[in-house]
């Protein structure tokens, strides 16, 4: 009763925590002034994109007071996580029941994951230093080339300040297993240039990873090891900007994440990790109607593993891009965006790959129109991989306004994805299964997405607030699709189809927020049975309100994930669950708030990824200053 009582009340709206503006702004006003660059490659409303969006915004962050990229986007329509057992530890976001390498993630523009894994770090990205998060859902390989199946994930670090002057913040956070964070920032601006810098150091002792249970071969982490595995990372983020005249500007952002990572495991039990992200641009205007940008960027994930104090190998891979595009409008009903990509990816490493680089060219276009309420997108791209060859993939895109409170949209398109590194070349172990199989072929998969987005005004006393909600229904085909075997080994599937519906709404006046979301996914195999994909939830739900007391803010954030399974064949299950976290801040005047969060209020026992534990209940404190001159 008490689990069909609280999908009944998370299944009626959409997180707030994500919501585009203060408590006291209408939701309808927050889309209009929200401007997105993600869908499209450049700038856009975000309530004429065509694609399902949604931003997080740094107050977002700090309202939520979550410790991780992960934490914030495990409440989102869509997103299933997948964790090894605490914060630090390997982390999977399935997008829309795509694999975990179905999901784009960008810094600042750049490309970011492991050449040889093909998965991101999510869980090493430090939360202080992101300034923005877009999520956009669907296949967008035909603007970002391969890994874009499930959609584009952008995190946007310290941009320019608002304001001329200086500005900069400080804040210190205490809680369980003797976890510590520290951050600083700084920002300054003049008429014609900028700067930002930041600093982070987090320290937590954490939880025991892995279930005792777990130590035997093919087994969670394969070993027993009932202790507590740490992790540290001290993290910093540096931005400028120069902008010579009226039409053309500079920019450049970096970004370094290193330190410690331990974990239970046979071979290695901790990772020394460095994560460097480097972004410059040019952006200028040709004329009135075009305008033209110019991107270099570098991603560098180093790591090298440890069997307690034994070495135990390393993996250095780098990835440099360059992109240059122009975008500009061809009559005041249609703009035109269009580019070409060059990538380049290397490893370097004591495991002995067989191959140790690939280069990928491409050139794309993507044409938007919009005429008495409608709006149209088509695009295509072609990309040639040293490996694979040419790949074409495609999009089509509609949307209409249903009167003054409703808009309907519909969108295909195909993507693909080339195996990694790992996948194709890793050695093999005398004695155990292939861990690759160079025989794999490229993913590729076709999508498409129907759309109803609503706006209805509910009185409450002499006023009337908008109640904002979305139903997005849509259906992704994958052939060849990469999965393992009951040997780890990576073989691909013949088809796969999954299907799914997301329901979206918030609600909010002066002193209540309210939202929440809920995700039906129906993720098969249909080569084998029908069986579910690995790690997919069937249904999840997100619900959190807060009220407003002046100075003082109360909120509570509840999930709901149904049960699924942790491998490809079904045999082993993992749990669902609830779990409700509270939260609450204190303001004193315009530039302190002290914050405190209890996370997993209930105490409950869950895995996301079968014999890996995840925490309790637990709690931190934070004080936070921001002093900015008039």
């Amino acid at each position: 009763m008490i689990r069909s009582i609280s999908i009944l009340c998370l299944t009626s709206c959409a997180n707030i925590a994500f919501a585009q503006s203060d408590a006291a702004s209408t939701a309808s006003s927050a889309a209009e002034q929200t401007v997105v660059v993600t869908g499209s490659r450049g700038p856009e409303s975000l309530e004429n994109t065509l694609w399902s969006t949604t931003v997080i915004t740094r107050a977002d962050i700090e309202s939520r007071q979550v410790s991780s990229v992960t934490d914030l986007l495990q409440d989102l329509a869509g997103i299933n996580i997948g964790n090894n057992g605490g914060l630090g530890k390997l982390s999977s976001v399935f997008m829309r029941g795509t694999n975990s390498d179905h999901t784009l993630l960008l810094i600042d523009g750049v490309r970011v994951a492991s050449a040889t894994a093909g998965t991101a770090p999510f869980e090493l990205i430090p939360v202080d230093q992101i300034d923005r998060i877009e999520i956009v859902r669907g296949p967008r390989s035909t603007l970002y080339g391969t890994d874009a199946i499930g959609g584009v994930i952008q995190i946007f670090t310290r941009r320019e300040p608002h304001a001329d002057g200086l500005s900069f913040g400080a804040s210190v956070t205490g809680g369980s297993h003797d976890t510590q964070k520290v951050t600083g920032d700084l920002q300054a601006r003049s008429d014609r240039a900028w700067a930002s810098a930041g600093d982070e150091y987090f320290d937590t002792n954490g939880i025991n990873s892995c279930d005792p249970r777990s130590g035997v071969l093919f087994v969670g982490c394969f070993a027993d090891e009932p202790d507590r595995d740490g992790y540290r990372n001290s993290a910093g983020s540096l931005a400028a900007g120069y902008q010579f005249n009226d039409d053309w500007k500079a920019e450049a952002h970096g970004l370094l994440s290193r330190g410690r990572t331990e974990f239970d495991g046979t071979f290695s039990n901790s990772t020394d990790f460095s994560e460097r992200v480097l972004a410059l641009s040019v952006d200028g205007a040709l004329n009135d109607a075009w305008h033209t940008r110019f991107t270099l960027g570098r991603d560098v994930d180093n790591q090298e593993d440890f069997a307690g104090p034994l070495h135990a190998g390393f993996i250095d891979t780098r990835r440099d891009a360059a992109s240059a595009q122009i975008d500009g409008t061809l009559s005041p009903a249609a703009r035109l965006i269009a580019g070409v990509d060059y990538q380049k990816d290397h490893i370097e490493s004591d495991t002995d790959f067989t191959q140790t680089s690939r280069s990928s060219k491409a050139v794309f276009a993507e044409l938007h129109g919009a005429l008495d309420g409608w709006s149209t997108l088509a695009g295509a791209r072609y990309e040639d991989n040293e490996q694979f060859g040419g790949r074409t993939t495609g999009n089509l895109g509609v949307g209409h306004k249903l009167g003054q409170n409703y808009r309907f949209t519909a969108t295909w398109g195909t993507a693909f994805h080339a195996p990694t590194f790992n996948d194709l070349y890793y050695p093999l172990f005398p004695g155990f299964p292939p861990p690759s199989n160079p025989n794999l072929k490229p993913e590729v998969s076709r999508s498409f997405e129907l759309g109803l987005d609503g706006e209805q005004q509910l009185g409450i006393g002499a006023r009337e607030v908008p109640l904002h909600w979305s139903l997005h229904a849509f259906q992704t085909t994958i052939h060849q699709l990469i999965t393992l075997d009951s040997n780890f080994t990576p073989v691909n599937i013949d088809e796969s189809r999954i299907r799914g519906a997301e329901l979206q709404a918030d609600w909010r006046n002066d002193v209540w927020r309210l939202g929440g979301q809920y995700t039906w996914l129906d993720p098969i195999n249909r080569t084998e049975g029908d069986l579910l994909l690995p790690r997919r939830a069937k249904q999840n739900a997100a619900l959190e309100t807060h009220r407003l007391w002046g100075s003082l803010s109360l909120g509570a954030a509840a999930r709901y994930q149904g049960r699924r399974f942790d491998d490809l064949a079904n045999t082993r299950p993992l749990g669902g669950y609830v779990t409700m976290d509270l939260i609450a801040e204190q303001t004193f005047g315009k530039a302190l708030a002290l914050q405190a969060r209890v996370a997993n209020l209930f105490d409950r026992d869950y895995e996301t990824a079968a014999y890996y534990l995840q925490d309790g209940r637990n709690y931190s404190v934070t004080l936070r200053y921001r002093f900015a001159e008039k």
